[in-house]
């Protein structure tokens, strides 16, 4: 990226000294006669004045680098910091409950944690002390993993639900809200979404996509070592429970081990199932880590104490609930005595954060006369019988869409209160079940590649709005893309062009709109544009600079060719062209990149949800769209007109080819709308599978808890939750 940015800067200088040499040539040239009714005094002047007019510009430039140099590294992490605090404590208080509709009780997570290296380093603490413990490690090097469950109560052993990313959330939270300046902000990153590159440029490209850092300030925290990864999901990477050498998972620790400042290790977090990592770890991957965290497993009295928050605060819940809590105290009592079987196996299947709240959920399942659907007194006998999870996962997206915002035990509110809509239970779970299968086949075979699409490898776990095209096929969804903006530019330009009698403006012309057709990104990427930023006064005068820009850079362009196209009416008649092509495209051209790519002061839309990247991409469609489309062909035309019988087809072609090269590299980048409109090609495919309103559906889903937010992307809840989808298509008898 800095050698991008050094390209810039060399692009930028070569330009300027050809624009001054331009001009020279076009001095020598006029003043050598060769135009006998050119005026001396306005040649003298042309040159001087556009050398001052290309310093300006480098004026301008300075005093916006000056802007961007008030904002050290610290300053930038401070604002992160918050950011992340507000947007992950969010998610924090999601997972420990069940989304908005069931806000009450929490499991205070108990954990191990075994330092290598260090004499006496086995400690224990827990949720809440996760930070403290970890502000002590040095070089901060942690992987999270959860505890077997010894394949107790007829299960596999295992560790999965047992909160490792609930944990890796308590302690993000813990550092970003107290933290020193010179301590690096955590940042959370999904493992499955890894694209292959270095953590550094990782990290650079996750702050400027999700947290709408400019990217001179992302690589400004990196470089500082301000960030600290918290990656989150390693055992998600791989198809299967013992991922190799050759891995993907393997290829990020070794990245991991890379990930290094002045010969030091830098911090790094981890969260991976125990089996996972044990298999990496013999197969020789593993880094240096220098602590080791095993969540303990949820114990009976703790369950007892979770349940009893959640579901049975009241007096009616707590009769509802009595058998379960009187098993659970039980064994918690006297965990080694004559404890009754049915009792243990309820006490070994609910004892992860994950089981407690699929129970919690089910169980308070009502209609819509305020009926409870099941008795919690089925889970003993359902726990004897082995079936107990099985039968948590099938009624766990029926006992969710049927749950009330404000809470389960609540009542009180009145019917019809509730303005979210309403799912259908058996339609949500046919359209979970099909993303649920797309992102398990983007595995790949097992112990294979992950699948890849136009050069990127598909993420096996995140849902973002307009990367989820390859669900309708690898080529269709773009080739869908490329036959409406056909007809769209065909519909609004097509009579133009046919009655346009300059062959050199309907050449350019086509040739733009072209260009529009056939140069579509396979990965578009959603376009910003914050109108919310003119409310600010940095904002206001981050805008004023760019508008003013853009008007210089189209002036000086247009004034200089026509300068050097006609010398007998210079310099008035090209004055009058750069300043009339200036302010009618100039201006709106540069407020348009102003907005997109501005200075970010305020950054309300973080945290915002997924949906926000389509919604701003389509406001920028919607106010550069016109005016970057209108400079496509009014600009053409207007110059043919402004300039008709003075010039020649060698001074003509120069104007088209300048022309041309500014609305490809300052507007059409701009425009928008490419990523909207491919998440609308996604939806005219799957019409009949997935709903119109699909980032609305994903969102609600988010709100019940069936699904979490990571950055950009949504997640399933759980990886266990997805996988069950992926191999049910139809959705299971209702009981």
């Amino acid at each position: 990226m800095m050698r991008r940015g050094r390209a810039g800067v060399v692009s930028a200088v070569v330009f300027s000294v050809a624009v001054c040499l331009a001009g020279l040539w076009w001095t020598v040239k006029a003043l050598s006669g060769a135009e006998e009714e050119s005026d001396p005094a306005g040649v003298l002047a042309f040159l001087p004045s556009l050398v001052g007019a290309v310093l300006g510009g480098w004026g301008v430039w300075a005093g916006i680098r000056a802007l961007q140099s008030q904002r050290t590294a610290l300053v930038i992490a401070e604002g992160l910091a918050g950011l992340v605090a507000r947007s992950e404590g969010a998610q924090y208080r999601q997972l420990l409950g069940s989304g908005l509709a069931a806000p009450d009780g929490r499991i205070d997570l108990a954990f191990t944690a075994t330092a290598t290296g260090v004499s006496g380093s086995r400690a224990e603490g827990t949720l809440e002390g996760i930070a403290d413990y970890y502000r002590g490690l040095r070089p901060g090097r942690m992987v999270i993993t959860g505890t077997p469950s010894g394949g107790r109560g007829g299960r596999s052993g295992g560790d999965a639900g047992t909160g490792k990313t609930v944990l890796a959330l308590s302690l993000i939270l813990g550092l970003a809200r107290e933290r020193s300046p010179q301590e690096p902000v955590p940042v959370r990153l999904s493992a499955a979404s890894w694209p292959g590159n270095e953590i550094r440029d990782w990290l650079r490209t996750h702050l400027a996509d999700v947290y709408r850092l400019s990217r001179r300030e992302a690589a400004r925290l990196v470089e500082a070592n301000l960030v600290l990864p918290v990656i989150d999901g390693l055992d998600e990477m791989d198809r299967g429970t013992a991922p190799g050498y050759t891995s993907r998972a393997a290829d990020l620790l070794r990245c991991m081990e890379r990930f290094e400042h002045g010969g030091a290790h830098c911090p790094v977090v981890v969260t991976c199932r125990h089996a996972h990592y044990q298999a990496l770890v013999e197969a020789g991957t593993e880094p240096r880590i220098v602590a080791r965290i095993a969540v303990a497993r949820v114990d009976a009295s703790r369950a007892h104490r979770y349940l009893s928050q959640r579901v049975a605060g009241t007096e009616r819940g707590r009769a509802r609930w009595q058998p379960v809590l009187s098993a659970l105290d039980t064994v918690a009592a006297d965990p080694a005595g004559p404890v009754p079987a049915e009792h243990t196996l309820l006490a070994q299947t609910l004892d992860t954060p994950w089981r407690l709240t699929l129970a919690a959920t089910v169980f308070e399942e009502r209609t819509t006369d305020g009926r409870y659907v099941r008795d919690p007194a089925d889970l003993l006998a359902l726990a004897t019988g082995g079936h107990l999870y099985e039968y948590l996962l099938n009624q766990y997206i029926g006992a969710a869409v049927a749950a009330p915002h404000w809470g389960a035990d609540d009542i009180s509110r009145p019917p019809g209160t509730d303005t979210r809509p309403r799912l259908d239970a058996d339609a949500t779970w046919r359209r979970l079940a099909l993303l649920a299968r797309y992102l398990n086949d983007n595995n790949g075979p097992a112990d294979g590649s992950p699948r890849r699409v136009a050069g990127r490898a598909l993420s096996s776990t995140d849902l973002v709005l307009h990367e989820l095209w390859p669900l309708a096929g690898k080529y269709r969804p773009r080739v869908t893309e490329r036959a409406l903006i056909t007809a769209l530019l065909t519909a609004l330009f097509g009579p133009l062009l046919w009655g346009e009698s300059s062959v050199v403006v309907t050449g350019g012309v086509s040739f733009l709109l072209c260009f529009a057709v056939l140069d579509r990104p396979a990965w578009p990427k959603p376009r910003r544009i914050d109108l919310g930023r003119l409310r600010t006064s940095a904002g206001r005068r981050a805008l004023t600079v760019s508008s003013t820009v853009g008007f210089a850079i189209v002036f000086l362009i247009i004034g200089g060719l026509v300068a050097m196209a006609d010398t007998q009416r210079m310099p008035e008649y090209a004055l009058g062209a750069g300043l009339y092509f200036g302010v009618l495209f100039g201006l709106p051209i540069g407020l348009v990149i102003g907005l997109a790519r501005g200075i970010m002061t305020k950054q309300d839309h973080v945290g915002a949800g997924p949906r926000h990247l389509i919604r701003m991409d389509l406001t920028a469609a919607i106010v550069s769209g016109p005016v970057t489309w209108s400079g496509v062909v009014l600009m053409p035309l207007s110059a043919d007109r402004l300039l008709s019988g003075s010039w020649n087809a060698r001074s003509l072609g120069i104007f088209f080819m300048g022309l041309m090269i500014g609305i490809l590299i300052f507007g059409i980048p701009a425009a928008g709308g490419s990523a909207a409109l491919r998440y609308f090609v996604l939806l005219l495919h799957t019409r009949r599978k997935l709903p119109w309103r699909l980032g609305r559906f994903l969102d609600i889903c988010y709100e019940l808890g069936i699904l979490r937010v990571s950055g950009t992307a949504w997640q399933f809840r759980h990886r266990e939750l997805q996988d069950h989808l992926a191999t049910r298509p139809a959705p299971p008898p209702r009981s």
